[in-house]
């Protein structure tokens, strides 16, 4: 499941105004806009299932509520670079990391005692395993220039085991619902090339049993071409995996790609450097994916290294809306606003005396189908219209009044590439 978000905060009626430099993606649409203390700014956070958050800078680890106000502080360390924190499911400890001399900690979430359970040099990021009894954990321990490893974890007495060596600095890990591990394969060359990381993938059965250490070879390209990898986070609900694309001096992104690999767009771009992705559950049936109706909320972070600041934006899907116009000539002009731009949608029908206001949810495998039309009753329209640049498009159609008041009408949303990714609301003829 995802984890639960439901603070004040989350359901803010009015949010702040959104920074010019982000920008965000069709199918998708702003909810919130958290700016951080000056102490987080710069620091690794994990936000936990009540909406606070975990927090380390690299000397002290501490709880904070959404607002940054300090609940407890847990602990320290010797000063060092902060690489992660990551809270474990249960919500009872966290682990968290350094890079400066590569040691990984645990510390209970009510108090107690911080635990050095082993040391991983350039340890970068880290997720656990079914079970939480370990966790994998992406490091670089050979230093700069001679590839990254990738670490079984015991999360109670920090014993280690070699599961992968790849090429490359450190990239970040996600495992998808199935077990299957997917990993951003760095390259050496700085900046980063466009379209040079590949999102790899090791089956579950790998990753249990080896033969160990696994290499690229043994791997699946998941997602070719992209142009970062900083973060990466899975929606165990419809399996569709977030990737924050951070790329140097320009425009990064938080890009959707289907559980098939295939990038369905941005959901958010920043001009500033763009970090954790965090997904939760939120009011509705929904799931994470853009053109859907409510039911989940993704968050991210970005970071503005030359000033210091950093900040947490929330997003959630949108669905496309259609309204409808009857005309005065026996006409009737449909308007979809929300869809996506440059591209074009596709209308479907059914009797209004067989259609369920309660809509259900259809798993057409690119997209999940939400209708109150019965699959058996739904007509094609024949009609198939143009978006512009906003996301938005019309149609018209004869409409006497014979039959005004007797169909539904639905618009199919087409991505960039022309697969079908949601569907509009609905409209009476």
């Amino acid at each position: 499941m995802l984890r639960r978000f439901l603070t004040a905060g989350a359901i803010l009626a009015l949010a702040p105004a959104l920074l010019a430099t982000d920008t965000i993606g069709p199918g998708w649409g702003l909810d919130e806009v958290r700016g951080l203390t000056q102490p987080t700014a710069m620091a690794s956070h994990d936000t936990l299932a009540n909406g606070n958050r975990v927090v380390y800078d690299g000397s002290i680890v501490w709880l904070e509520q959404d607002d940054g106000t300090v609940l407890a502080t847990l602990g320290s360390t010797l000063p060092s670079f902060a690489s992660f924190v990551e809270a474990d499911p249960t919500g009872t400890f966290a682990l968290f990391g350094e890079s400066t001399n590569g040691v990984i900690f645990r510390v209970p979430l009510a108090g107690g005692a911080i635990v050095p359970l082993t040391t991983l040099p350039l340890n970068y990021n880290l997720v656990y395993e079914a079970g939480n009894a370990t966790a994998l954990v992406s490091a670089a321990t050979c230093g700069f220039g001679c590839g990254n490893e990738i670490y079984r974890l015991d999360v109670t007495t920090g014993a280690t085991s070699l599961v992968a060596n790849v090429t490359g600095p450190s990239g970040p890990l996600a495992f998808a619902a199935n077990g299957d591990l997917h990993y951003a394969v760095q390259v050496d060359t700085f900046p980063t090339p466009p379209g040079s990381i590949d999102l790899v993938r090791w089956t579950a059965a790998q990753i249990a049993n080896g033969p160990f250490p696994l290499t690229l070879a043994q791997a699946s390209v998941f997602a070719p071409g992209l142009d970062g990898g900083a973060y990466m986070a899975f929606d165990p609900e419809f399996g569709h995996l977030f990737v924050t694309e951070s790329v140097y001096l320009g425009t990064s992104s938080v890009t959707e790609i289907d559980r098939f690999g295939a990038v369905v767009g941005p959901a958010a771009s920043s001009i500033d450097f763009l970090g954790k992705v965090e997904l939760f559950d939120a009011p509705g049936a929904g799931v994470m994916s853009a053109w859907q109706p409510s039911g989940a909320r993704l968050q991210y972070r970005t970071t503005d290294f030359n000033q210091g600041t950093s900040q947490i934006v929330r997003v959630s899907p949108r669905r496309a809306v259609l309204v409808a116009q009857q005309n005065g000539d026996g006409t009737m002009t449909c308007t979809i606003t929300g869809a996506q731009p440059n591209s074009s949608c596709f209308v479907i029908s059914s009797r209004l005396a067989t259609y369920d206001p309660n809509a259900s949810a259809h798993d057409l495998m690119t997209y999940l189908f939400w209708t109150g039309m019965p699959l058996a009753n739904i007509r094609r329209a024949g009609i198939q219209f143009t978006t512009d640049a906003t996301g938005s498009g019309s149609f018209t159609f004869q409409n006497p009044p014979p039959i005004q008041g007797t169909r539904v009408i639905q618009a199919l949303v087409r991505d960039a590439n022309g697969t079908f990714r949601g569907s509009s609301t609905t409209v009476t003829n």
